[in-house]
C-alpha cells in the first residue's frame, strides 16, 4: 500500500487532501517533514549514514527524519522516525522542539532528542540505515566540508539553538 501524506498550504493548515508519496505537490502545496537530532551529554549528535540503494543522497550520512504520514503530527512523526530508524524512544518526553521552516514543497520541523546511548545500542532500520555514530560540532562541519555529510541550510541555526539550550542550564 502507497504511503500517504497529508497536504498543508503555507500557513501550515491541512487542507483536507492526502497526496501519495512520489508524487508531485501543487504550487502552494506542502507536506511535512522532520528533522530529529539527538545529543548527548558531550554535546555530540548522532547521525546516521544513509544506504547505498537509496534514491535521496545514498551513501551519506544525514540527520534521522523522513516525511510525516497521513495523521500525523509533527511530534507523532519525529518520534515514528526515531524509532523506526534508531530503535529510540522519547519516553520521558525530553525531545524539543526547535524550529520549523517552509521549503519549496516541504514544511520542516527540526528536534532536538537529549539522550546518552551508545551507538552500539541502537537498532539500525537497515533497510535506510547503514551505520550511525556520534560526531562532534567540529567533526560535523569537516564532514560538511568534505561532502560526507549532508549540507543542512538550516546547520549554522541548529548550533546557535544548542548554544542557547547549553547557556540555560
Amino acid at each position: 500500500m502507497a504511503e500517504l501524506w497529508d497536504v498543508y498550504d503555507k500557513c501550515r493548515q491541512r487542507t483536507g487532501k492526502t497526496i501519495e508519496r512520489g508524487k508531485e505537490l501543487k504550487s502552494g502545496e506542502y507536506h511535512l517533514v522532520v528533522h530529529i537530532w539527538p545529543l548527548n551529554g558531550q554535546g555530540e549528535l548522532l547521525i546516521q549514514k544513509r544506504q547505498e540503494h537509496l534514491t535521496w543522497r545514498p551513501g551519506i550520512w544525514a540527520a534521522t527524519g523522513g516525511s510525516a504520514v497521513a495523521g500525523e503530527d509533527a511530534y507523532q512523526a519525529a518520534c515514528r522516525e526515531l524509532k523506526e530508524e534508531l530503535g529510540l524512544c522519547d519516553r520521558e518526553g525530553s525531545m524539543e522542539f526547535l524550529m520549523e521552516f517552509r521549503r519549496r514543497d516541504s514544511l520542516c520541523s527540526i528536534w532536538l532528542f537529549p539522550c546518552n546511548v551508545s551507538a552500539e545500542e541502537l537498532v539500525l532500520q537497515t533497510e535506510e540505515v547503514a551505520d550511525a555514530k556520534w560526531v562532534s560540532r567540529a567533526e560535523l562541519e569537516k564532514m560538511e566540508a568534505d561532502g560526507s555529510f549532508y549540507s543542512y541550510d538550516y546547520l549554522n541555526m541548529l548550533f546557535q539553538k544548542i548554544d542557547q539550550r547549553k547557556e540555560e542550564f
